[in-house]
């Protein structure tokens, strides 16, 4: 079983190989290869989004039983959009939708494990979080040190 650092490396990882697909992606300019990087990348982006998205149903008090079950939306031209769906341990239906900001990710610092996007739960269609960012190093303020 993996511990807090194991998975912090892992995310770190695949986060900066989704910024290196999505940078190609950016590059590539046939339509073809733009398919398959979409297709490859939609696929790590709703792994690594689900357990992103568990732990924030967890934190606002609606732990997911087993997994979400997580695909990407590929139909979008170019956005990374991933949908979740699931149940919480209190059977309530919750539902997951998340964009990833390619722009904001392709621009981040080496050894950022940050998912900077769009992200909204909710938990019977009651909205539980929306947030803009998963796992992003906190912002200073400028003029501050």
């Amino acid at each position: 079983m993996a511990g807090i650092g194991d998975l912090s490396m892992g995310r770190r990882t695949t986060s900066a190989v989704l910024s290196a697909l999505i940078t190609g992606a950016l590059l590539a300019g046939c339509a073809s290869e733009l398919g398959e990087f979409k297709r490859v990348t939609g696929e790590l982006s709703a792994a690594l989004l689900r357990q992103e998205a568990q732990d924030a149903f967890a934190r606002k008090g609606h732990p997911i039983q087993g997994k979400l079950e997580c695909q990407p939306d590929i139909k979008q031209p170019t956005d990374l959009v991933v949908e979740c769906s699931g149940l919480t341990h209190a059977e309530a239906e919750a539902h997951f939708t998340g964009m990833i900001d390619r722009y904001r990710l392709s621009q981040q610092e080496p050894g950022d494990a940050g998912l900077p996007g769009t992200y909204r739960g909710t938990v019977n269609g009651k909205e539980v979080f929306r947030m803009n960012c998963f796992s992003c190093k906190p912002q200073t303020p400028s003029g501050t040190s």
